[in-house]
């Protein structure tokens, strides 16, 4: 194995910091799907972190459009693992500090649904109390609102107000019991542009779950790494596509920053190198990654199957970390760009230094929860690590 360490010139920018307690929140979304893995893949209630994690988020609810109605997961067990909500609620009884949030959305659901729901006034308020009623009957602590995007994919110019208007409504209902009010937002000016009136939303959320990841997959030209903390060295001047700036530019348009919670990716973005002539940043390509074996999707590896596959094949992969920003590695013409626990808990230390709330996984089960490179959970221990820390 080939281990190149690079210190990149790196400079928090700007006098937005600010010192939060120690015990910042620490946010891990479960999909409730993973239990349906094959092998050392397979995740279920029982292996989620209640010592680790101050909030679970159990993802995804989708919605009726046409009756504001809720569509709650398949309930399954394999091999002894489940994805239960009984179960799931049960952890508290361990941990009783930990709350439990619900997620409706998700990339999948897109915003159909939900542009035809919110933009009716009848349909808008049947979801508002189809959501408490769920959310109170089955003893979750709060609800995230993970809409992809409003006004963009399906959804129409009128969303951007009225997802004000929907989170105002949940506010003012879950205020008799309490209830959190979350949401996963997208991070670059122009989906803020397009989505988000952040002073409004920032106003009625309890925490805004910032999804600083995703910023470079195979619909860009050339390789780049999930999410880097700062600029890649190969990025040219005009790119903004990374996390500090991404903070940067929910703070500047109103966002409290110790509402704001720093998202990090407990996976990686794959690709197929067009060539070994370039394995860098910015290298050509000719497609996704082929699927790793456990989470079985092109173009994406979670950090067990990056770990266990380093591990097992350590003469055969070349890796490349910028210190306290990013990974990137490549086994042959394999290529993927992710973070190891070094760089996640710079990113932690970094949402410390901000003022930012804490830190949010997605997702807990693409973590090493087996422990199959060393101990459990190390992207979610050099976290909090890093949180703590500064």
């Amino acid at each position: 194995m080939k281990v190149l360490v690079l210190c990149a010139l790196l400079c928090f920018g700007g006098s937005l910091a600010a010192s939060v307690s120690t015990s910042g929140v620490v946010v891990c979304y479960y999909g409730e799907w993973s239990n349906e893995r094959t092998g050392n893949g397979r995740f279920g209630v029982s292996d989620l972190p209640t010592d680790l994690c101050t909030h679970i988020v159990y993802s995804f609810l989708l919605l009726n459009g046409t009756t504001g109605g809720i569509i709650a997961p398949e309930e399954t067990t394999y091999e002894g693992k489940t994805n239960t909500v009984a179960d799931l609620i049960a952890l508290k009884e361990t941990n009783a500090d930990l709350k439990i949030l619900v997620a409706i959305g998700g990339w999948t659901e897109g915003s159909t649904n939900f542009t035809a729901v919110v933009n009716n006034d009848t349909l808008r308020a049947d979801f508002v109390s189809n959501l408490y009623n769920y959310i109170d009957s089955n003893g979750f602590d709060g609800l995230d609102v993970d809409w992809e995007y409003p006004a963009q994919r399906g959804g129409a110019d009128t969303d951007k107000e009225q997802f004000v208007t929907l989170i105002k409504e949940l506010k003012e209902a879950f205020a008799a019991k309490s209830y959190l009010l979350t949401a996963a937002v997208a991070v670059t000016q122009s989906h803020i542009d397009l989505s988000y009136n952040v002073t409004q939303l920032n106003e009625y959320l309890d925490y805004i779950h910032l999804m600083t990841y995703d910023l470079h997959g195979t619909w860009d030209t050339v390789t780049g790494v999930n999410a880097p903390l700062y600029a890649q060295l190969t990025d040219d001047s005009s790119v903004n596509l990374n996390v500090n700036n991404s903070v940067h530019v929910w703070i500047n348009n109103g966002a409290t920053p110790s509402k704001l919670v720093l998202g990090l990716g407990a996976y990686g973005k794959t690709f197929t190198l067009t060539s070994l002539n370039d394995t860098s940043t910015g290298a050509p390509f000719t497609g996704a990654g082929a699927a790793g074996p456990y989470v079985a999707e092109a173009g994406v590896y979670s950090y067990y199957e990056i770990c266990e596959d380093q591990k097992y094949n350590a003469t055969q992969w070349n890796i490349t970390e910028v210190e306290g920003s990013y990974v990137y590695a490549n086994k042959d013409l394999f290529w993927v760009g992710y973070d190891n626990p070094n760089t996640i808990k710079a990113k932690a230390q970094y949402a410390k230094t901000m003022g930012l709330g804490g830190i949010m996984y997605w997702a807990v089960d693409l973590d090493d929860f087996n422990g199959l490179c060393g101990d459990k959970y190390p992207l979610i221990s050099a976290g909090i690590a890093g949180y703590n820390s500064s």
